[in-house]
């Protein structure tokens, strides 16, 4: 067995009595001793967990406080988090181990204060059959103890966890092969080059091994974030989306185990209504994706662009109408890449490195007189600018990073009146002591086939997906975590303004959008619901504001969520 028996009882009195509950151990040999208790990140620093005395471990500790901030770190463990939203319990201010993210080392986090489980789940299996997965199921049914699923954890709205549910641990999961002729299974289709990705595999390694075939893989902007999970379910933009498409446009075949156990292969010849569902519908509600099949594109040189200026209070301003008046040129172009308030960095497989210069010399010629630096070159692979720029300026993890944001539409950049609205709001966030954040990676230039998927269809008329974020200090109050919570929806609400009808990227979205089905599904949202209930009547898979969610009983099954909204 790959663990210790009366596994049930291994925390007794620790995280609750009905763990001794021999229905766990049963489960446990039923998954050949795959069940595993876990306890929060944190706890080897702390003398205290869950109100009684532990012994801490100062060389754990040490582990923990080194790797802290590290997503790589992190996502080797079950109860490793990117973001600390997805292991605390938001709404409750003690029910939480975290440390000081700006100073993992600081005492004064872990020092007489106990570690409480939060939002991490007492128990996960470490899945890595199908039969583990429908032992989980049957489980759930039986005992109604809730699941959650996870992989890295590369997660901002919470759905990675849920106290006090058994957690699926994809990471176990792996596999990597590509098929240079592969058609989809049922199908009479032209074969496509194509890389499957088992449900533990990260960018990382995948885009280890597409250099190491000679092709390219469009995936995401971190390292941890999982290939076939909720990335590529829920949209999976990418730098090189505007000419190749979302995640969810690249996506040919599904391997999915469903509530009712079975295993299913879901593409555009069987099971079409679930493969059109989990292309945009999101992860973790119509079924556990064991793996997924992506087209692949031949390896290609990118033009990047690496521009920097010296930001002032009297500059930025500058800067951000900048981006507003050449960003409809540069999607046109093929530049996909992330705007910033002191920065851009894009790439384009349409462009050599003279006509790069001559599209980014606006952009160029401002940094220059603004103390700054221009690099524009070619590098020769996906890989190479992976390497080079994504490795080092990958977001920060360890902390509790909030999100909100909105698609902003090409019909924003052709006229005065809609630059002028969108350059005040532009400035109105730098004015509250927030950063822009702008992926300018939708699927502009992307010929796509109407209806073919079902996230939100405002991605196919924007130019950016704009972000804004805040942060949740770690020991902050639930009063202070709601009012961030009102600021970001604030600047929600005057986004909505500038674009009527517009949609949000479900994956980097406020966990508490008010009308969170039509701006992240739409018109596609009646149909996504439907196929849910066909495929999962008993609502066994769930998470927050996924498809399914019922406002109603939010504060019995969300706890941790529910009540900190604005």
């Amino acid at each position: 067995m790959r663990n210790q028996s009366l596994l049930a009882c291994f925390l007794a009195g620790i995280i609750s009595t009905a763990a001794c509950d021999p229905s766990w151990e049963v489960l446990n040999q039923t998954v050949g001793g795959g069940l595993f208790p876990a306890t929060p990140l944190s706890l080897p620093c702390f003398s205290i967990f869950n109100g009684q005395a532990v012994t801490p471990s100062p060389s754990l500790c040490a582990e923990v406080q080194a790797g802290y901030t590290s997503g790589d770190f992190r996502a080797q463990f079950y109860n490793g988090f990117a973001n600390n939203q997805d292991e605390i319990c938001a709404s409750n201010d003690t029910d939480q181990c975290l440390l000081n993210n700006s100073k993992p080392t600081d005492p004064i986090a872990f020092t007489n204060k106990s570690c409480n489980q939060g939002s991490v789940s007492p128990y996960y299996i470490a899945v890595q059959s199908v039969e583990d997965i429908q032992a989980a199921l049957a489980f759930s049914r039986e005992s109604g103890v809730r699941l959650s699923i996870k992989n890295s954890g590369h997660d901002y709205l919470g759905r990675s966890s849920l106290k006090g549910s058994l957690a699926l641990w994809m990471r176990k999961v792996g596999g990597l092969s590509r098929t240079k002729d592969f058609v989809p299974e049922g199908c009479y289709s032209v074969p496509t080059d194509s890389i499957t990705t088992g449900a533990g595999v990260n960018s990382d390694e995948v885009y280890k091994f597409a250099d190491a075939e000679g092709v390219t893989f469009i995936g995401g902007y971190a390292s941890t974030i999982g290939a076939a999970g909720g990335w590529v379910q829920g949209g999976g933009h990418s730098v090189l989306s505007p000419v190749y498409g979302l995640g969810i446009d690249r996506v040919l075949q599904y391997k999915v185990v469903t509530a009712d156990g079975v295993l299913r292969v879901a593409n555009a010849c069987q099971n079409s209504d679930l493969f059109w569902a989990l292309r945009g519908g999101g992860g973790g509600t119509f079924g556990v994706v064991m793996e997924a099949t992506h087209k692949v594109e031949p390896s290609m040189g990118l033009s990047v662009a690496f521009i920097k200026y010296t930001q002032t209070t009297s500059n930025i301003h500058q800067w951000l109408e900048l981006l507003v008046n050449n960003s409809l040129q540069w999607a046109n172009q093929g530049w996909g890449g992330h705007y910033v308030s002191s920065n851009i960095l894009s790439v384009t497989p349409l462009l050599n490195v003279t006509e790069a210069e001559a599209s980014m010399a606006p952009a160029a010629a401002f940094a220059k007189a603004n103390n700054g630096t221009v690099v524009i070159e070619t590098l020769p692979s996906w890989y190479s600018f992976y390497t080079k720029y994504v490795q080092s300026n990958e977001a920060a993890v360890g902390g509790a990073r909030i999100l909100a944001g909105r698609m902003i539409p090409s019909s924003l950049f052709d006229n005065a009146e809609g630059r002028s609205k969108l350059l005040s709001f532009l400035s109105h966030i730098v004015s509250v002591g927030l950063s822009p954040y702008i992926p300018a990676t939708t699927p502009w230039l992307f010929p796509y086939p109407a209806n073919s998927t079902s996230a939100t269809p405002a991605w196919r008329e924007a130019i950016w997906t704009m972000g804004f974020g805040a942060n949740w200090a770690w020991n902050s109050t639930v009063s202070q975590k709601r009012t961030v919570n009102e600021l970001l929806a604030n600047l929600t609400a005057m986004t909505v303004e500038i674009t009527p009808g517009g949609g949000t990227y479900v994956n980097e979205a406020s966990p508490w959008t008010k009308n969170w089905r039509e701006v992240w599904w739409g018109e596609n949202y009646l149909r996504l619901l439907a196929i849910k209930k066909k495929y999962d009547p008993e609502g066994l898979l769930g998470c927050w504001k996924c498809v399914g969610f019922e406002e109603e009983t939010a504060d019995l099954k969300f706890p941790c969520y529910a009540d900190i909204g604005p």
